[in-house]
C-alpha cells in the first residue's frame, strides 16, 4: 500500500531551473514536430550525447505515434487513447495528464480501412511558448460511424483547458472518412492542421488545409480537390512556415489538373487569415505516387526542397513556385516523414537507409551525398548532440550516425515503435515514442533538472480544482497545479479533497489515506488503521495547520491543531454522512447525512436541515458561508437547499443532468458544484471550465483555491 505518511509533491518542487544552466542541458525546447516550423530537425544546442544510456521510461494508456515535444523542463506526449501527458524531464514523473474524449475503435469497420486502432491523438501537437499552451487534436468517437476532430489548447504548466473548438473542415466533407495524421504547425498567431484519409484511401474525401485562431476562432479551410477527391496532406511534418509567414504543404494523389484541383502537389499560402493560396508546384507522376508522404522542406535563399513517393526530389523556387532542379534518389522505394537540414545538407528519409544530399544554397543547386546503413524502415531523422538520429521502425532500434559519412555510431533497442517514429531532442536527451509508451535517453552530461514549479501563490484566488478518484487533479481559473496521483495505483479511491489559500491541497482517500500537496503539510492519516466505516470527507482548519476526516458513521478523526469537537460514531443515524464543513474559526463543524440531516458540533450552530422532509434525490454535500452563520447543502441533482445567512443562487435541480452531482465548495459571493463527469455549474461566481469530456477517472469532489 502506498504510504500516506509522506507529503507527495510535483516533482517540480525539488529543483527549478536557473538561467545558467540551461546550456549544459542543451536546448530547453522542441515545441513542435522538428524542433521549429521549417521543420529542420536540427538541435545544435545539445551537448554531445555519446555515448547514451537510457534515463527513464514510462508506460501510459495507449500508442504513441506523435514525436514527443519539450518544453519548460517538461516532456509532452500524447496518446491514440486521446490523452495528453506532461512528463517531468528530469525523471518521466506525470506532472499532469488530460484525457480529451473517447478515441476511434474498430477503425476499419466504421471507415472501410486503416491502420492505427483505436485512433486518438495521431499527429504531433504544437506548443506556443510565449502562450504556455499546447494545442492537439484528438479523434473522438461521438457513436458508431460518427467522429469528429477536436482542437484542443492546454496550459504547458498545469493542463487547464485553455481552449476546444470542432476542427473539422465541413462543408462537403463526412468527417469519418478523413484522418488528422499531420503534424501541427503554428504561426501567424494560426494553428495550421492537415488533413487526409486512411490507409487504403477508402471512402469519399479530400485533402484539407484548416486553421484557426489560437483562440479556436476564425476558421478556414482549403479544400485540395473541391471537383474530384482524394489529395491527402498526411505527411508526419504537416505544413510547414518560412520566416515570411507563408506556408507550404505537399499533397497526394491523384495528379493535378487545370480546373482548380491540386493533387500531387506543393502549395504555398500567404500569412492572411483568409490564407489565401498564391502558389502551387506540381508534379504529374501518376498512380499513388504521393508527393505528400514527406513534409516540404524549408531551405534558404528562396528554396524548398520536396520528395514523397516518386523517387525524385525537387528544389523549388519558393516565389515563383517552379522547378530549379530534380535529382533521382530512395531507388525502388518510398520516403516517408520529414527530413532533418544542417544549413547545407539534406538528410531524407527513404525507406531503408537515411541519403544525405549536398545543397548549394549560394548556386540554388544540389548533388547526392552519402547513402546510410541498410534498415528496414528509416524513420525522420533528427541532428542533435553532434550526430543523426533516426529509428528503425522494422527492428525498432534507434540509430545514430555520422553526419560526415553516415557511418554507424551506435545503436540502442527500442522495442516496438509506432509507424514513421521520429526521435526528439532537448535539455540533454534523445526522447522516444513508442507502442506502450515513452522513454528518454542521456548523454554523459546526464538528465536535466526537474522541471520548474507549477505550484505558485496566486493574488486573486478566484480559481477552483476538481479532483477524480484515481487522484488526478484538474485545476481551473489560475488555480495552481500542485501535483496529483495520476499514474500511482491507489490502494482505495479518493473520496474528497480541500484546499487553502497559499499553494496546496490535500486529497483524502476512502480508507483514510491523506495526500498532501504544494504548501499544504502533512498531519497525519488513518491508513494502514481499522475503520469502523469508509471515510467520505475532510474540512481544514483556518490555519492550514490541521484537517478532520470523516467517516460515513459521523466518526470524527483529527489531526494538527484540528480539535476534536463530538461526532455521531455512537449514534444511529437514518442516513449516513456524506460530508462535512468547519467553521471559521476552527472551533466546531457541521456534518451532513444523505437525507439532508445536519449534526452541529463545537461552536457550529444549527441553522436548518432536510432532515425529515422529501428529497427527489439524497444530499452529497455542502458548504458554509463565510460568517459561518448559514450554510448550503445540494443534491446529487443539483438541487440547493440554503439555511441561515447562505443565499439562493440557483441550482441545476430542474435540468436533466448527464452525471450526477458529487460535491459542492463555496467561497462567499456563490457556490459551485462538480458532477461525476466533470461538469462544474457555477453559481453567483464566475465559470472558469470544467473537466467533462477530459477525465481520467469519475470526479469525486470540488475545493476552491
Amino acid at each position: 500500500m502506498l504510504s500516506r505518511r509522506l507529503s507527495l509533491f510535483s516533482a517540480a518542487l525539488v529543483l527549478t531551473i536557473a538561467s545558467g544552466t540551461t546550456a549544459a542541458f542543451g536546448a530547453p525546447s522542441w515545441p513542435v514536430y522538428n524542433g521549429n516550423a521549417q521543420r529542420t530537425g536540427n538541435d545544435t544546442s545539445e551537448p554531445v550525447l555519446l555515448p547514451i544510456h537510457g534515463a527513464w521510461s514510462h508506460t501510459l494508456d495507449g500508442a504513441v505515434y506523435a514525436q514527443p515535444l519539450a518544453f519548460d523542463g517538461r516532456v509532452f506526449t500524447a496518446t491514440e487513447n486521446d490523452t495528453v501527458y506532461a512528463l517531468d524531464a528530469h525523471d518521466g514523473a506525470i506532472l499532469w495528464s488530460r484525457h480529451l474524449g473517447t478515441p476511434m475503435t474498430n477503425v476499419s469497420a466504421q471507415s472501410g480501412c486503416g491502420n492505427v486502432d483505436p485512433l486518438g491523438i495521431l499527429s504531433t501537437p504544437v506548443i506556443d511558448t510565449a502562450r504556455h499552451t499546447i494545442f492537439v487534436v484528438a479523434t473522438i468517437e461521438d457513436s458508431f460511424a460518427h467522429i469528429h476532430h477536436q482542437l484542443v489548447g492546454l496550459d504547458t504548466l498545469t493542463g487547464a483547458l485553455n481552449v476546444s473548438t470542432d476542427a473539422d473542415p465541413g462543408g462537403v466533407q463526412n468527417n469519418l472518412n478523413i484522418q488528422q495524421r499531420a503534424g501541427l504547425a503554428l504561426g501567424n498567431g494560426r494553428v495550421y492542421i492537415g488533413y487526409g484519409g486512411y490507409a487504403g484511401d477508402c471512402g469519399p474525401y479530400h485533402g484539407w488545409l484548416v486553421s484557426l485562431t489560437e483562440g479556436g476562432t476564425g476558421k478556414v479551410a482549403f479544400n485540395v480537390t473541391p471537383h474530384s477527391g482524394l489529395g491527402a496532406i498526411w505527411a508526419t511534418g504537416g505544413a510547414t512556415i518560412d520566416a515570411h509567414g507563408n506556408v507550404f504543404v505537399a499533397t497526394g494523389n491523384p495528379d493535378p489538373d487545370n480546373n482548380g484541383d491540386f493533387g500531387e502537389s506543393v502549395l504555398k499560402f500567404d500569412s492572411s487569415p483568409a490564407m489565401h493560396r498564391t502558389g502551387a508546384f506540381k508534379t504529374f507522376p501518376g498512380d499513388d505516387n504521393d508527393l505528400s508522404s514527406v513534409a516540404p522542406s524549408i531551405l534558404p535563399n528562396n528554396m524548398v526542397f520536396q520528395i514523397g513517393k516518386q523517387q525524385t526530389g525537387f528544389l523549388i523556387d519558393t516565389t515563383t513556385m517552379t522547378q530549379l532542379q530534380s535529382l533521382t534518389m530512395c531507388v525502388g522505394v518510398n520516403a516517408d516523414g520529414t527530413n532533418a537540414w544542417d544549413g547545407s545538407h539534406l538528410y531524407v528519409p527513404c525507406a531503408n537507409h537515411i541519403q544525405q544530399v549536398n545543397v548549394d544554397v549560394a548556386h540554388r543547386t544540389m548533388s547526392l551525398g552519402w547513402v546510410g546503413p541498410g534498415v528496414g524502415a528509416a524513420g525522420s531523422p533528427i541532428l542533435a548532440g553532434g550526430s543523426l538520429w533516426s529509428i528503425d521502425r522494422a527492428s525498432g532500434t534507434l540509430y545514430a550516425l555520422n553526419p560526415a559519412t553516415g557511418a554507424v555510431r551506435t545503436t540502442v533497442s527500442l522495442g516496438p515503435v509506432p509507424h514513421f517514429a521520429a526521435p526528439a531532442a532537448a535539455l540533454g536527451l534523445v526522447i522516444v515514442p513508442t507502442l506502450s509508451g515513452i522513454k528518454a535517453f542521456a548523454g554523459p552530461s546526464g538528465v536535466p533538472p526537474h522541471a520548474p514549479d507549477a505550484c505558485r501563490a496566486q493574488t486573486t484566488h478566484t480559481g477552483y480544482w476538481v479532483a477524480g478518484v484515481d487522484g488526478n487533479v484538474y485545476p481551473f481559473g489560475g488555480a495552481p497545479s500542485c501535483g496529483s496521483l495520476v499514474g500511482l495505483a491507489l490502494s482505495q479511491p479518493i473520496v474528497g479533497m480541500t484546499g487553502r489559500s497559499s499553494p496546496g491541497y490535500w486529497l483524502v482517500a476512502r480508507d483514510g489515506g491523506i495526500f498532501s500537496f504544494g504548501t499544504a503539510r502533512y498531519h497525519g492519516s488513518m491508513g494502514g488503521h481499522h475503520l469502523n466505516q469508509p471515510i467520505v470527507g475532510m474540512a481544514t482548519t483556518p490555519s492550514g495547520n490541521g484537517y478532520w476526516l470523516v467517516a460515513r458513521d459521523g466518526g470524527i478523526f483529527s489531526f494538527g491543531d484540528a480539535r476534536f469537537h463530538g461526532s455521531t460514531g455512537a449514534i444511529h443515524l437514518n442516513q449516513p454522512i456524506v460530508g462535512m464543513a468547519a467553521t471559521p474559526s476552527g472551533r466546531g463543524y457541521w456534518l451532513v447525512a444523505r437525507d439532508g440531516g445536519i449534526f452541529a458540533f463545537g461552536d457550529a450552530r444549527f441553522r436548518g436541515s432536510m432532515g425529515g422532509r422529501p428529497l427527489n434525490l439524497p444530499v452529497v454535500g455542502m458548504a458554509r458561508t463565510p460568517s459561518g452563520a448559514g450554510y448550503w447543502l445540494v443534491a446529487s441533482d443539483g438541487g440547493v437547499f440554503s439555511f441561515g445567512d447562505a443565499r439562493f443562487h440557483g441550482s441545476t435541480g430542474a435540468f436533466h443532468l448527464t452525471s450526477p452531482i458529487v460535491g459542492m465548495e463555496a467561497n462567499g459571493r456563490g457556490y459551485r458544484f462538480v458532477a461525476g463527469d466533470g461538469g462544474v455549474f457555477s453559481f453567483g461566481l464566475p465559470s472558469a471550465g470544467s473537466a467533462s469530456g477530459t477525465i481520467t477517472a469519475p470526479v469525486i469532489a470540488i475545493a476552491h483555491d
